[in-house]
């Protein structure tokens, strides 16, 4: 029961026929009203699909070779400007996701570590200091993969400085080809697997990650690094090594290291992109400038257990604007330009330029 003060202004007002004058008179007075209170409840419909959106970017190399700070180099960039440059533009394109995913290829470290023997040449050795990896949370990003060839260059010390680096931002989830990462959204569990790839041995192994986690997660993705670098054509045994990872389970796959963009495949209804190319990428100052932000988006029947719908959207990017690498990737504003990477990533041509 509710009492309340009800309030009420009376108006008298006493007109006489063949009168001039009106006589108002007003009158307060207070009065204790008793109402049963009504409660209005509102309850939502149940929707039992939860939405889940995933970006990823490329090669992200935020270092320069051997360490070098000369000027115009990337960590000189980083030593001039704040966290926040490197992915300003990229931020507005990724910032409504749920995850953003990138490829982290370089050693954080502060020490004078020797570089690894690699018997080949040319051969590149990536680092930058510890505190270039508030870099990746700074532009957003949530997760990287260090499963590549390059964060092991300044060997087991230069992977273990690289992985406290990331884990003091505290920020950031990482995976490699030893440790899953996984992902939840209203009780929905993503489960990710990052590995190299270099020939059957690594399918297998990934396969049975796969496999492993069908039992514990809901959706299954696969995020490689492996191929031949500088052509745009995936190879045979990739492409078929994508197709057993598929029907292994994995529901979504995407793969970098070759430097360059290779084109998108649907497999069983499930999207294969076979490289994402650079993205961030501080290698070298003219690394071939066309790349995406490759997104997926997955609605999930958390009743059934199944996903209803695999959305993916290709956002075509510049990995630089400029005469020289600026190490701020950019979207592609010319229409014809887009619709070039656009038609490239969906097979329509098979040129980029």
């Amino acid at each position: 029961m509710k009492i309340f003060k009800h309030i009420v202004l009376l108006f008298s007002a006493a007109m006489l026929s063949g009168c001039s004058e009106i006589d108002n008179s007003a009158v307060f007075y207070e009065t204790e009203i008793s109402e049963t209170e009504t409660v209005c409840e509102t309850t939502e419909e149940y929707n039992p699909i939860t939405e889940i959106k995933l970006s990823f970017l490329g090669d992200c190399t935020l270092a320069t070779q051997m360490g070098q700070d000369y000027e115009g180099s990337f960590n000189w960039y980083a030593e001039n400007y704040p966290a926040e440059y490197f992915f300003e533009k990229t931020y507005p394109y990724v910032c409504d996701d749920d995850f953003t995913i990138a490829n982290c290829e370089n050693v954080f470290t502060d020490s004078a570590l020797s570089e690894r023997e690699k018997g080949y040449t040319p051969a590149f050795w990536f680092r930058s200091p510890t505190k270039n990896a508030e870099i990746f949370p700074a532009g957003n990003i949530e997760v990287v993969s260090v499963a590549n060839n390059h964060t092991e260059d300044y060997g087991e010390q230069g992977m273990k400085d690289t992985i406290d680096a990331i884990e003091e931002t505290g920020c950031l989830k990482w995976g490699n080809s030893e440790k899953d990462v996984i992902l939840e959204k209203d009780g929905v569990k993503i489960g990710l697997v990052c590995d190299t790839i270099w020939g059957d041995w690594d399918t297998e192994k990934i396969i049975q990650r796969i496999e492993n986690l069908n039992n514990s997660t809901d959706i299954q993705i696969v995020f490689f690094h492996g191929g031949e670098e500088a052509v745009h054509t995936e190879e045979t045994w990739k492409k078929e090594a994508c197709h057993k990872m598929a029907d292994a389970g994995a529901d979504l796959i995407v793969g970098g290291h070759p430097h360059v963009l290779q084109p998108l495949e649907t497999y069983n209804n499930v999207h294969i992109v076979y490289s994402i190319g650079n993205f961030c990428f501080g290698g070298n100052r003219s690394p071939e400038n066309r790349t995406v932000v490759y997104q997926e988006t997955f609605k999930f029947n958390r009743d059934t257990k199944q996903i209803v719908s695999n959305q993916e959207n290709i956002i075509p990017f510049y990995v630089f604007t400029g005469n020289t690498n600026n190490f701020q990737p950019a979207p592609v504003e010319d229409p014809d330009t887009s619709q070039k990477i656009s038609d490239f990533m969906y097979r329509k041509t098979s040129s980029l330029f």
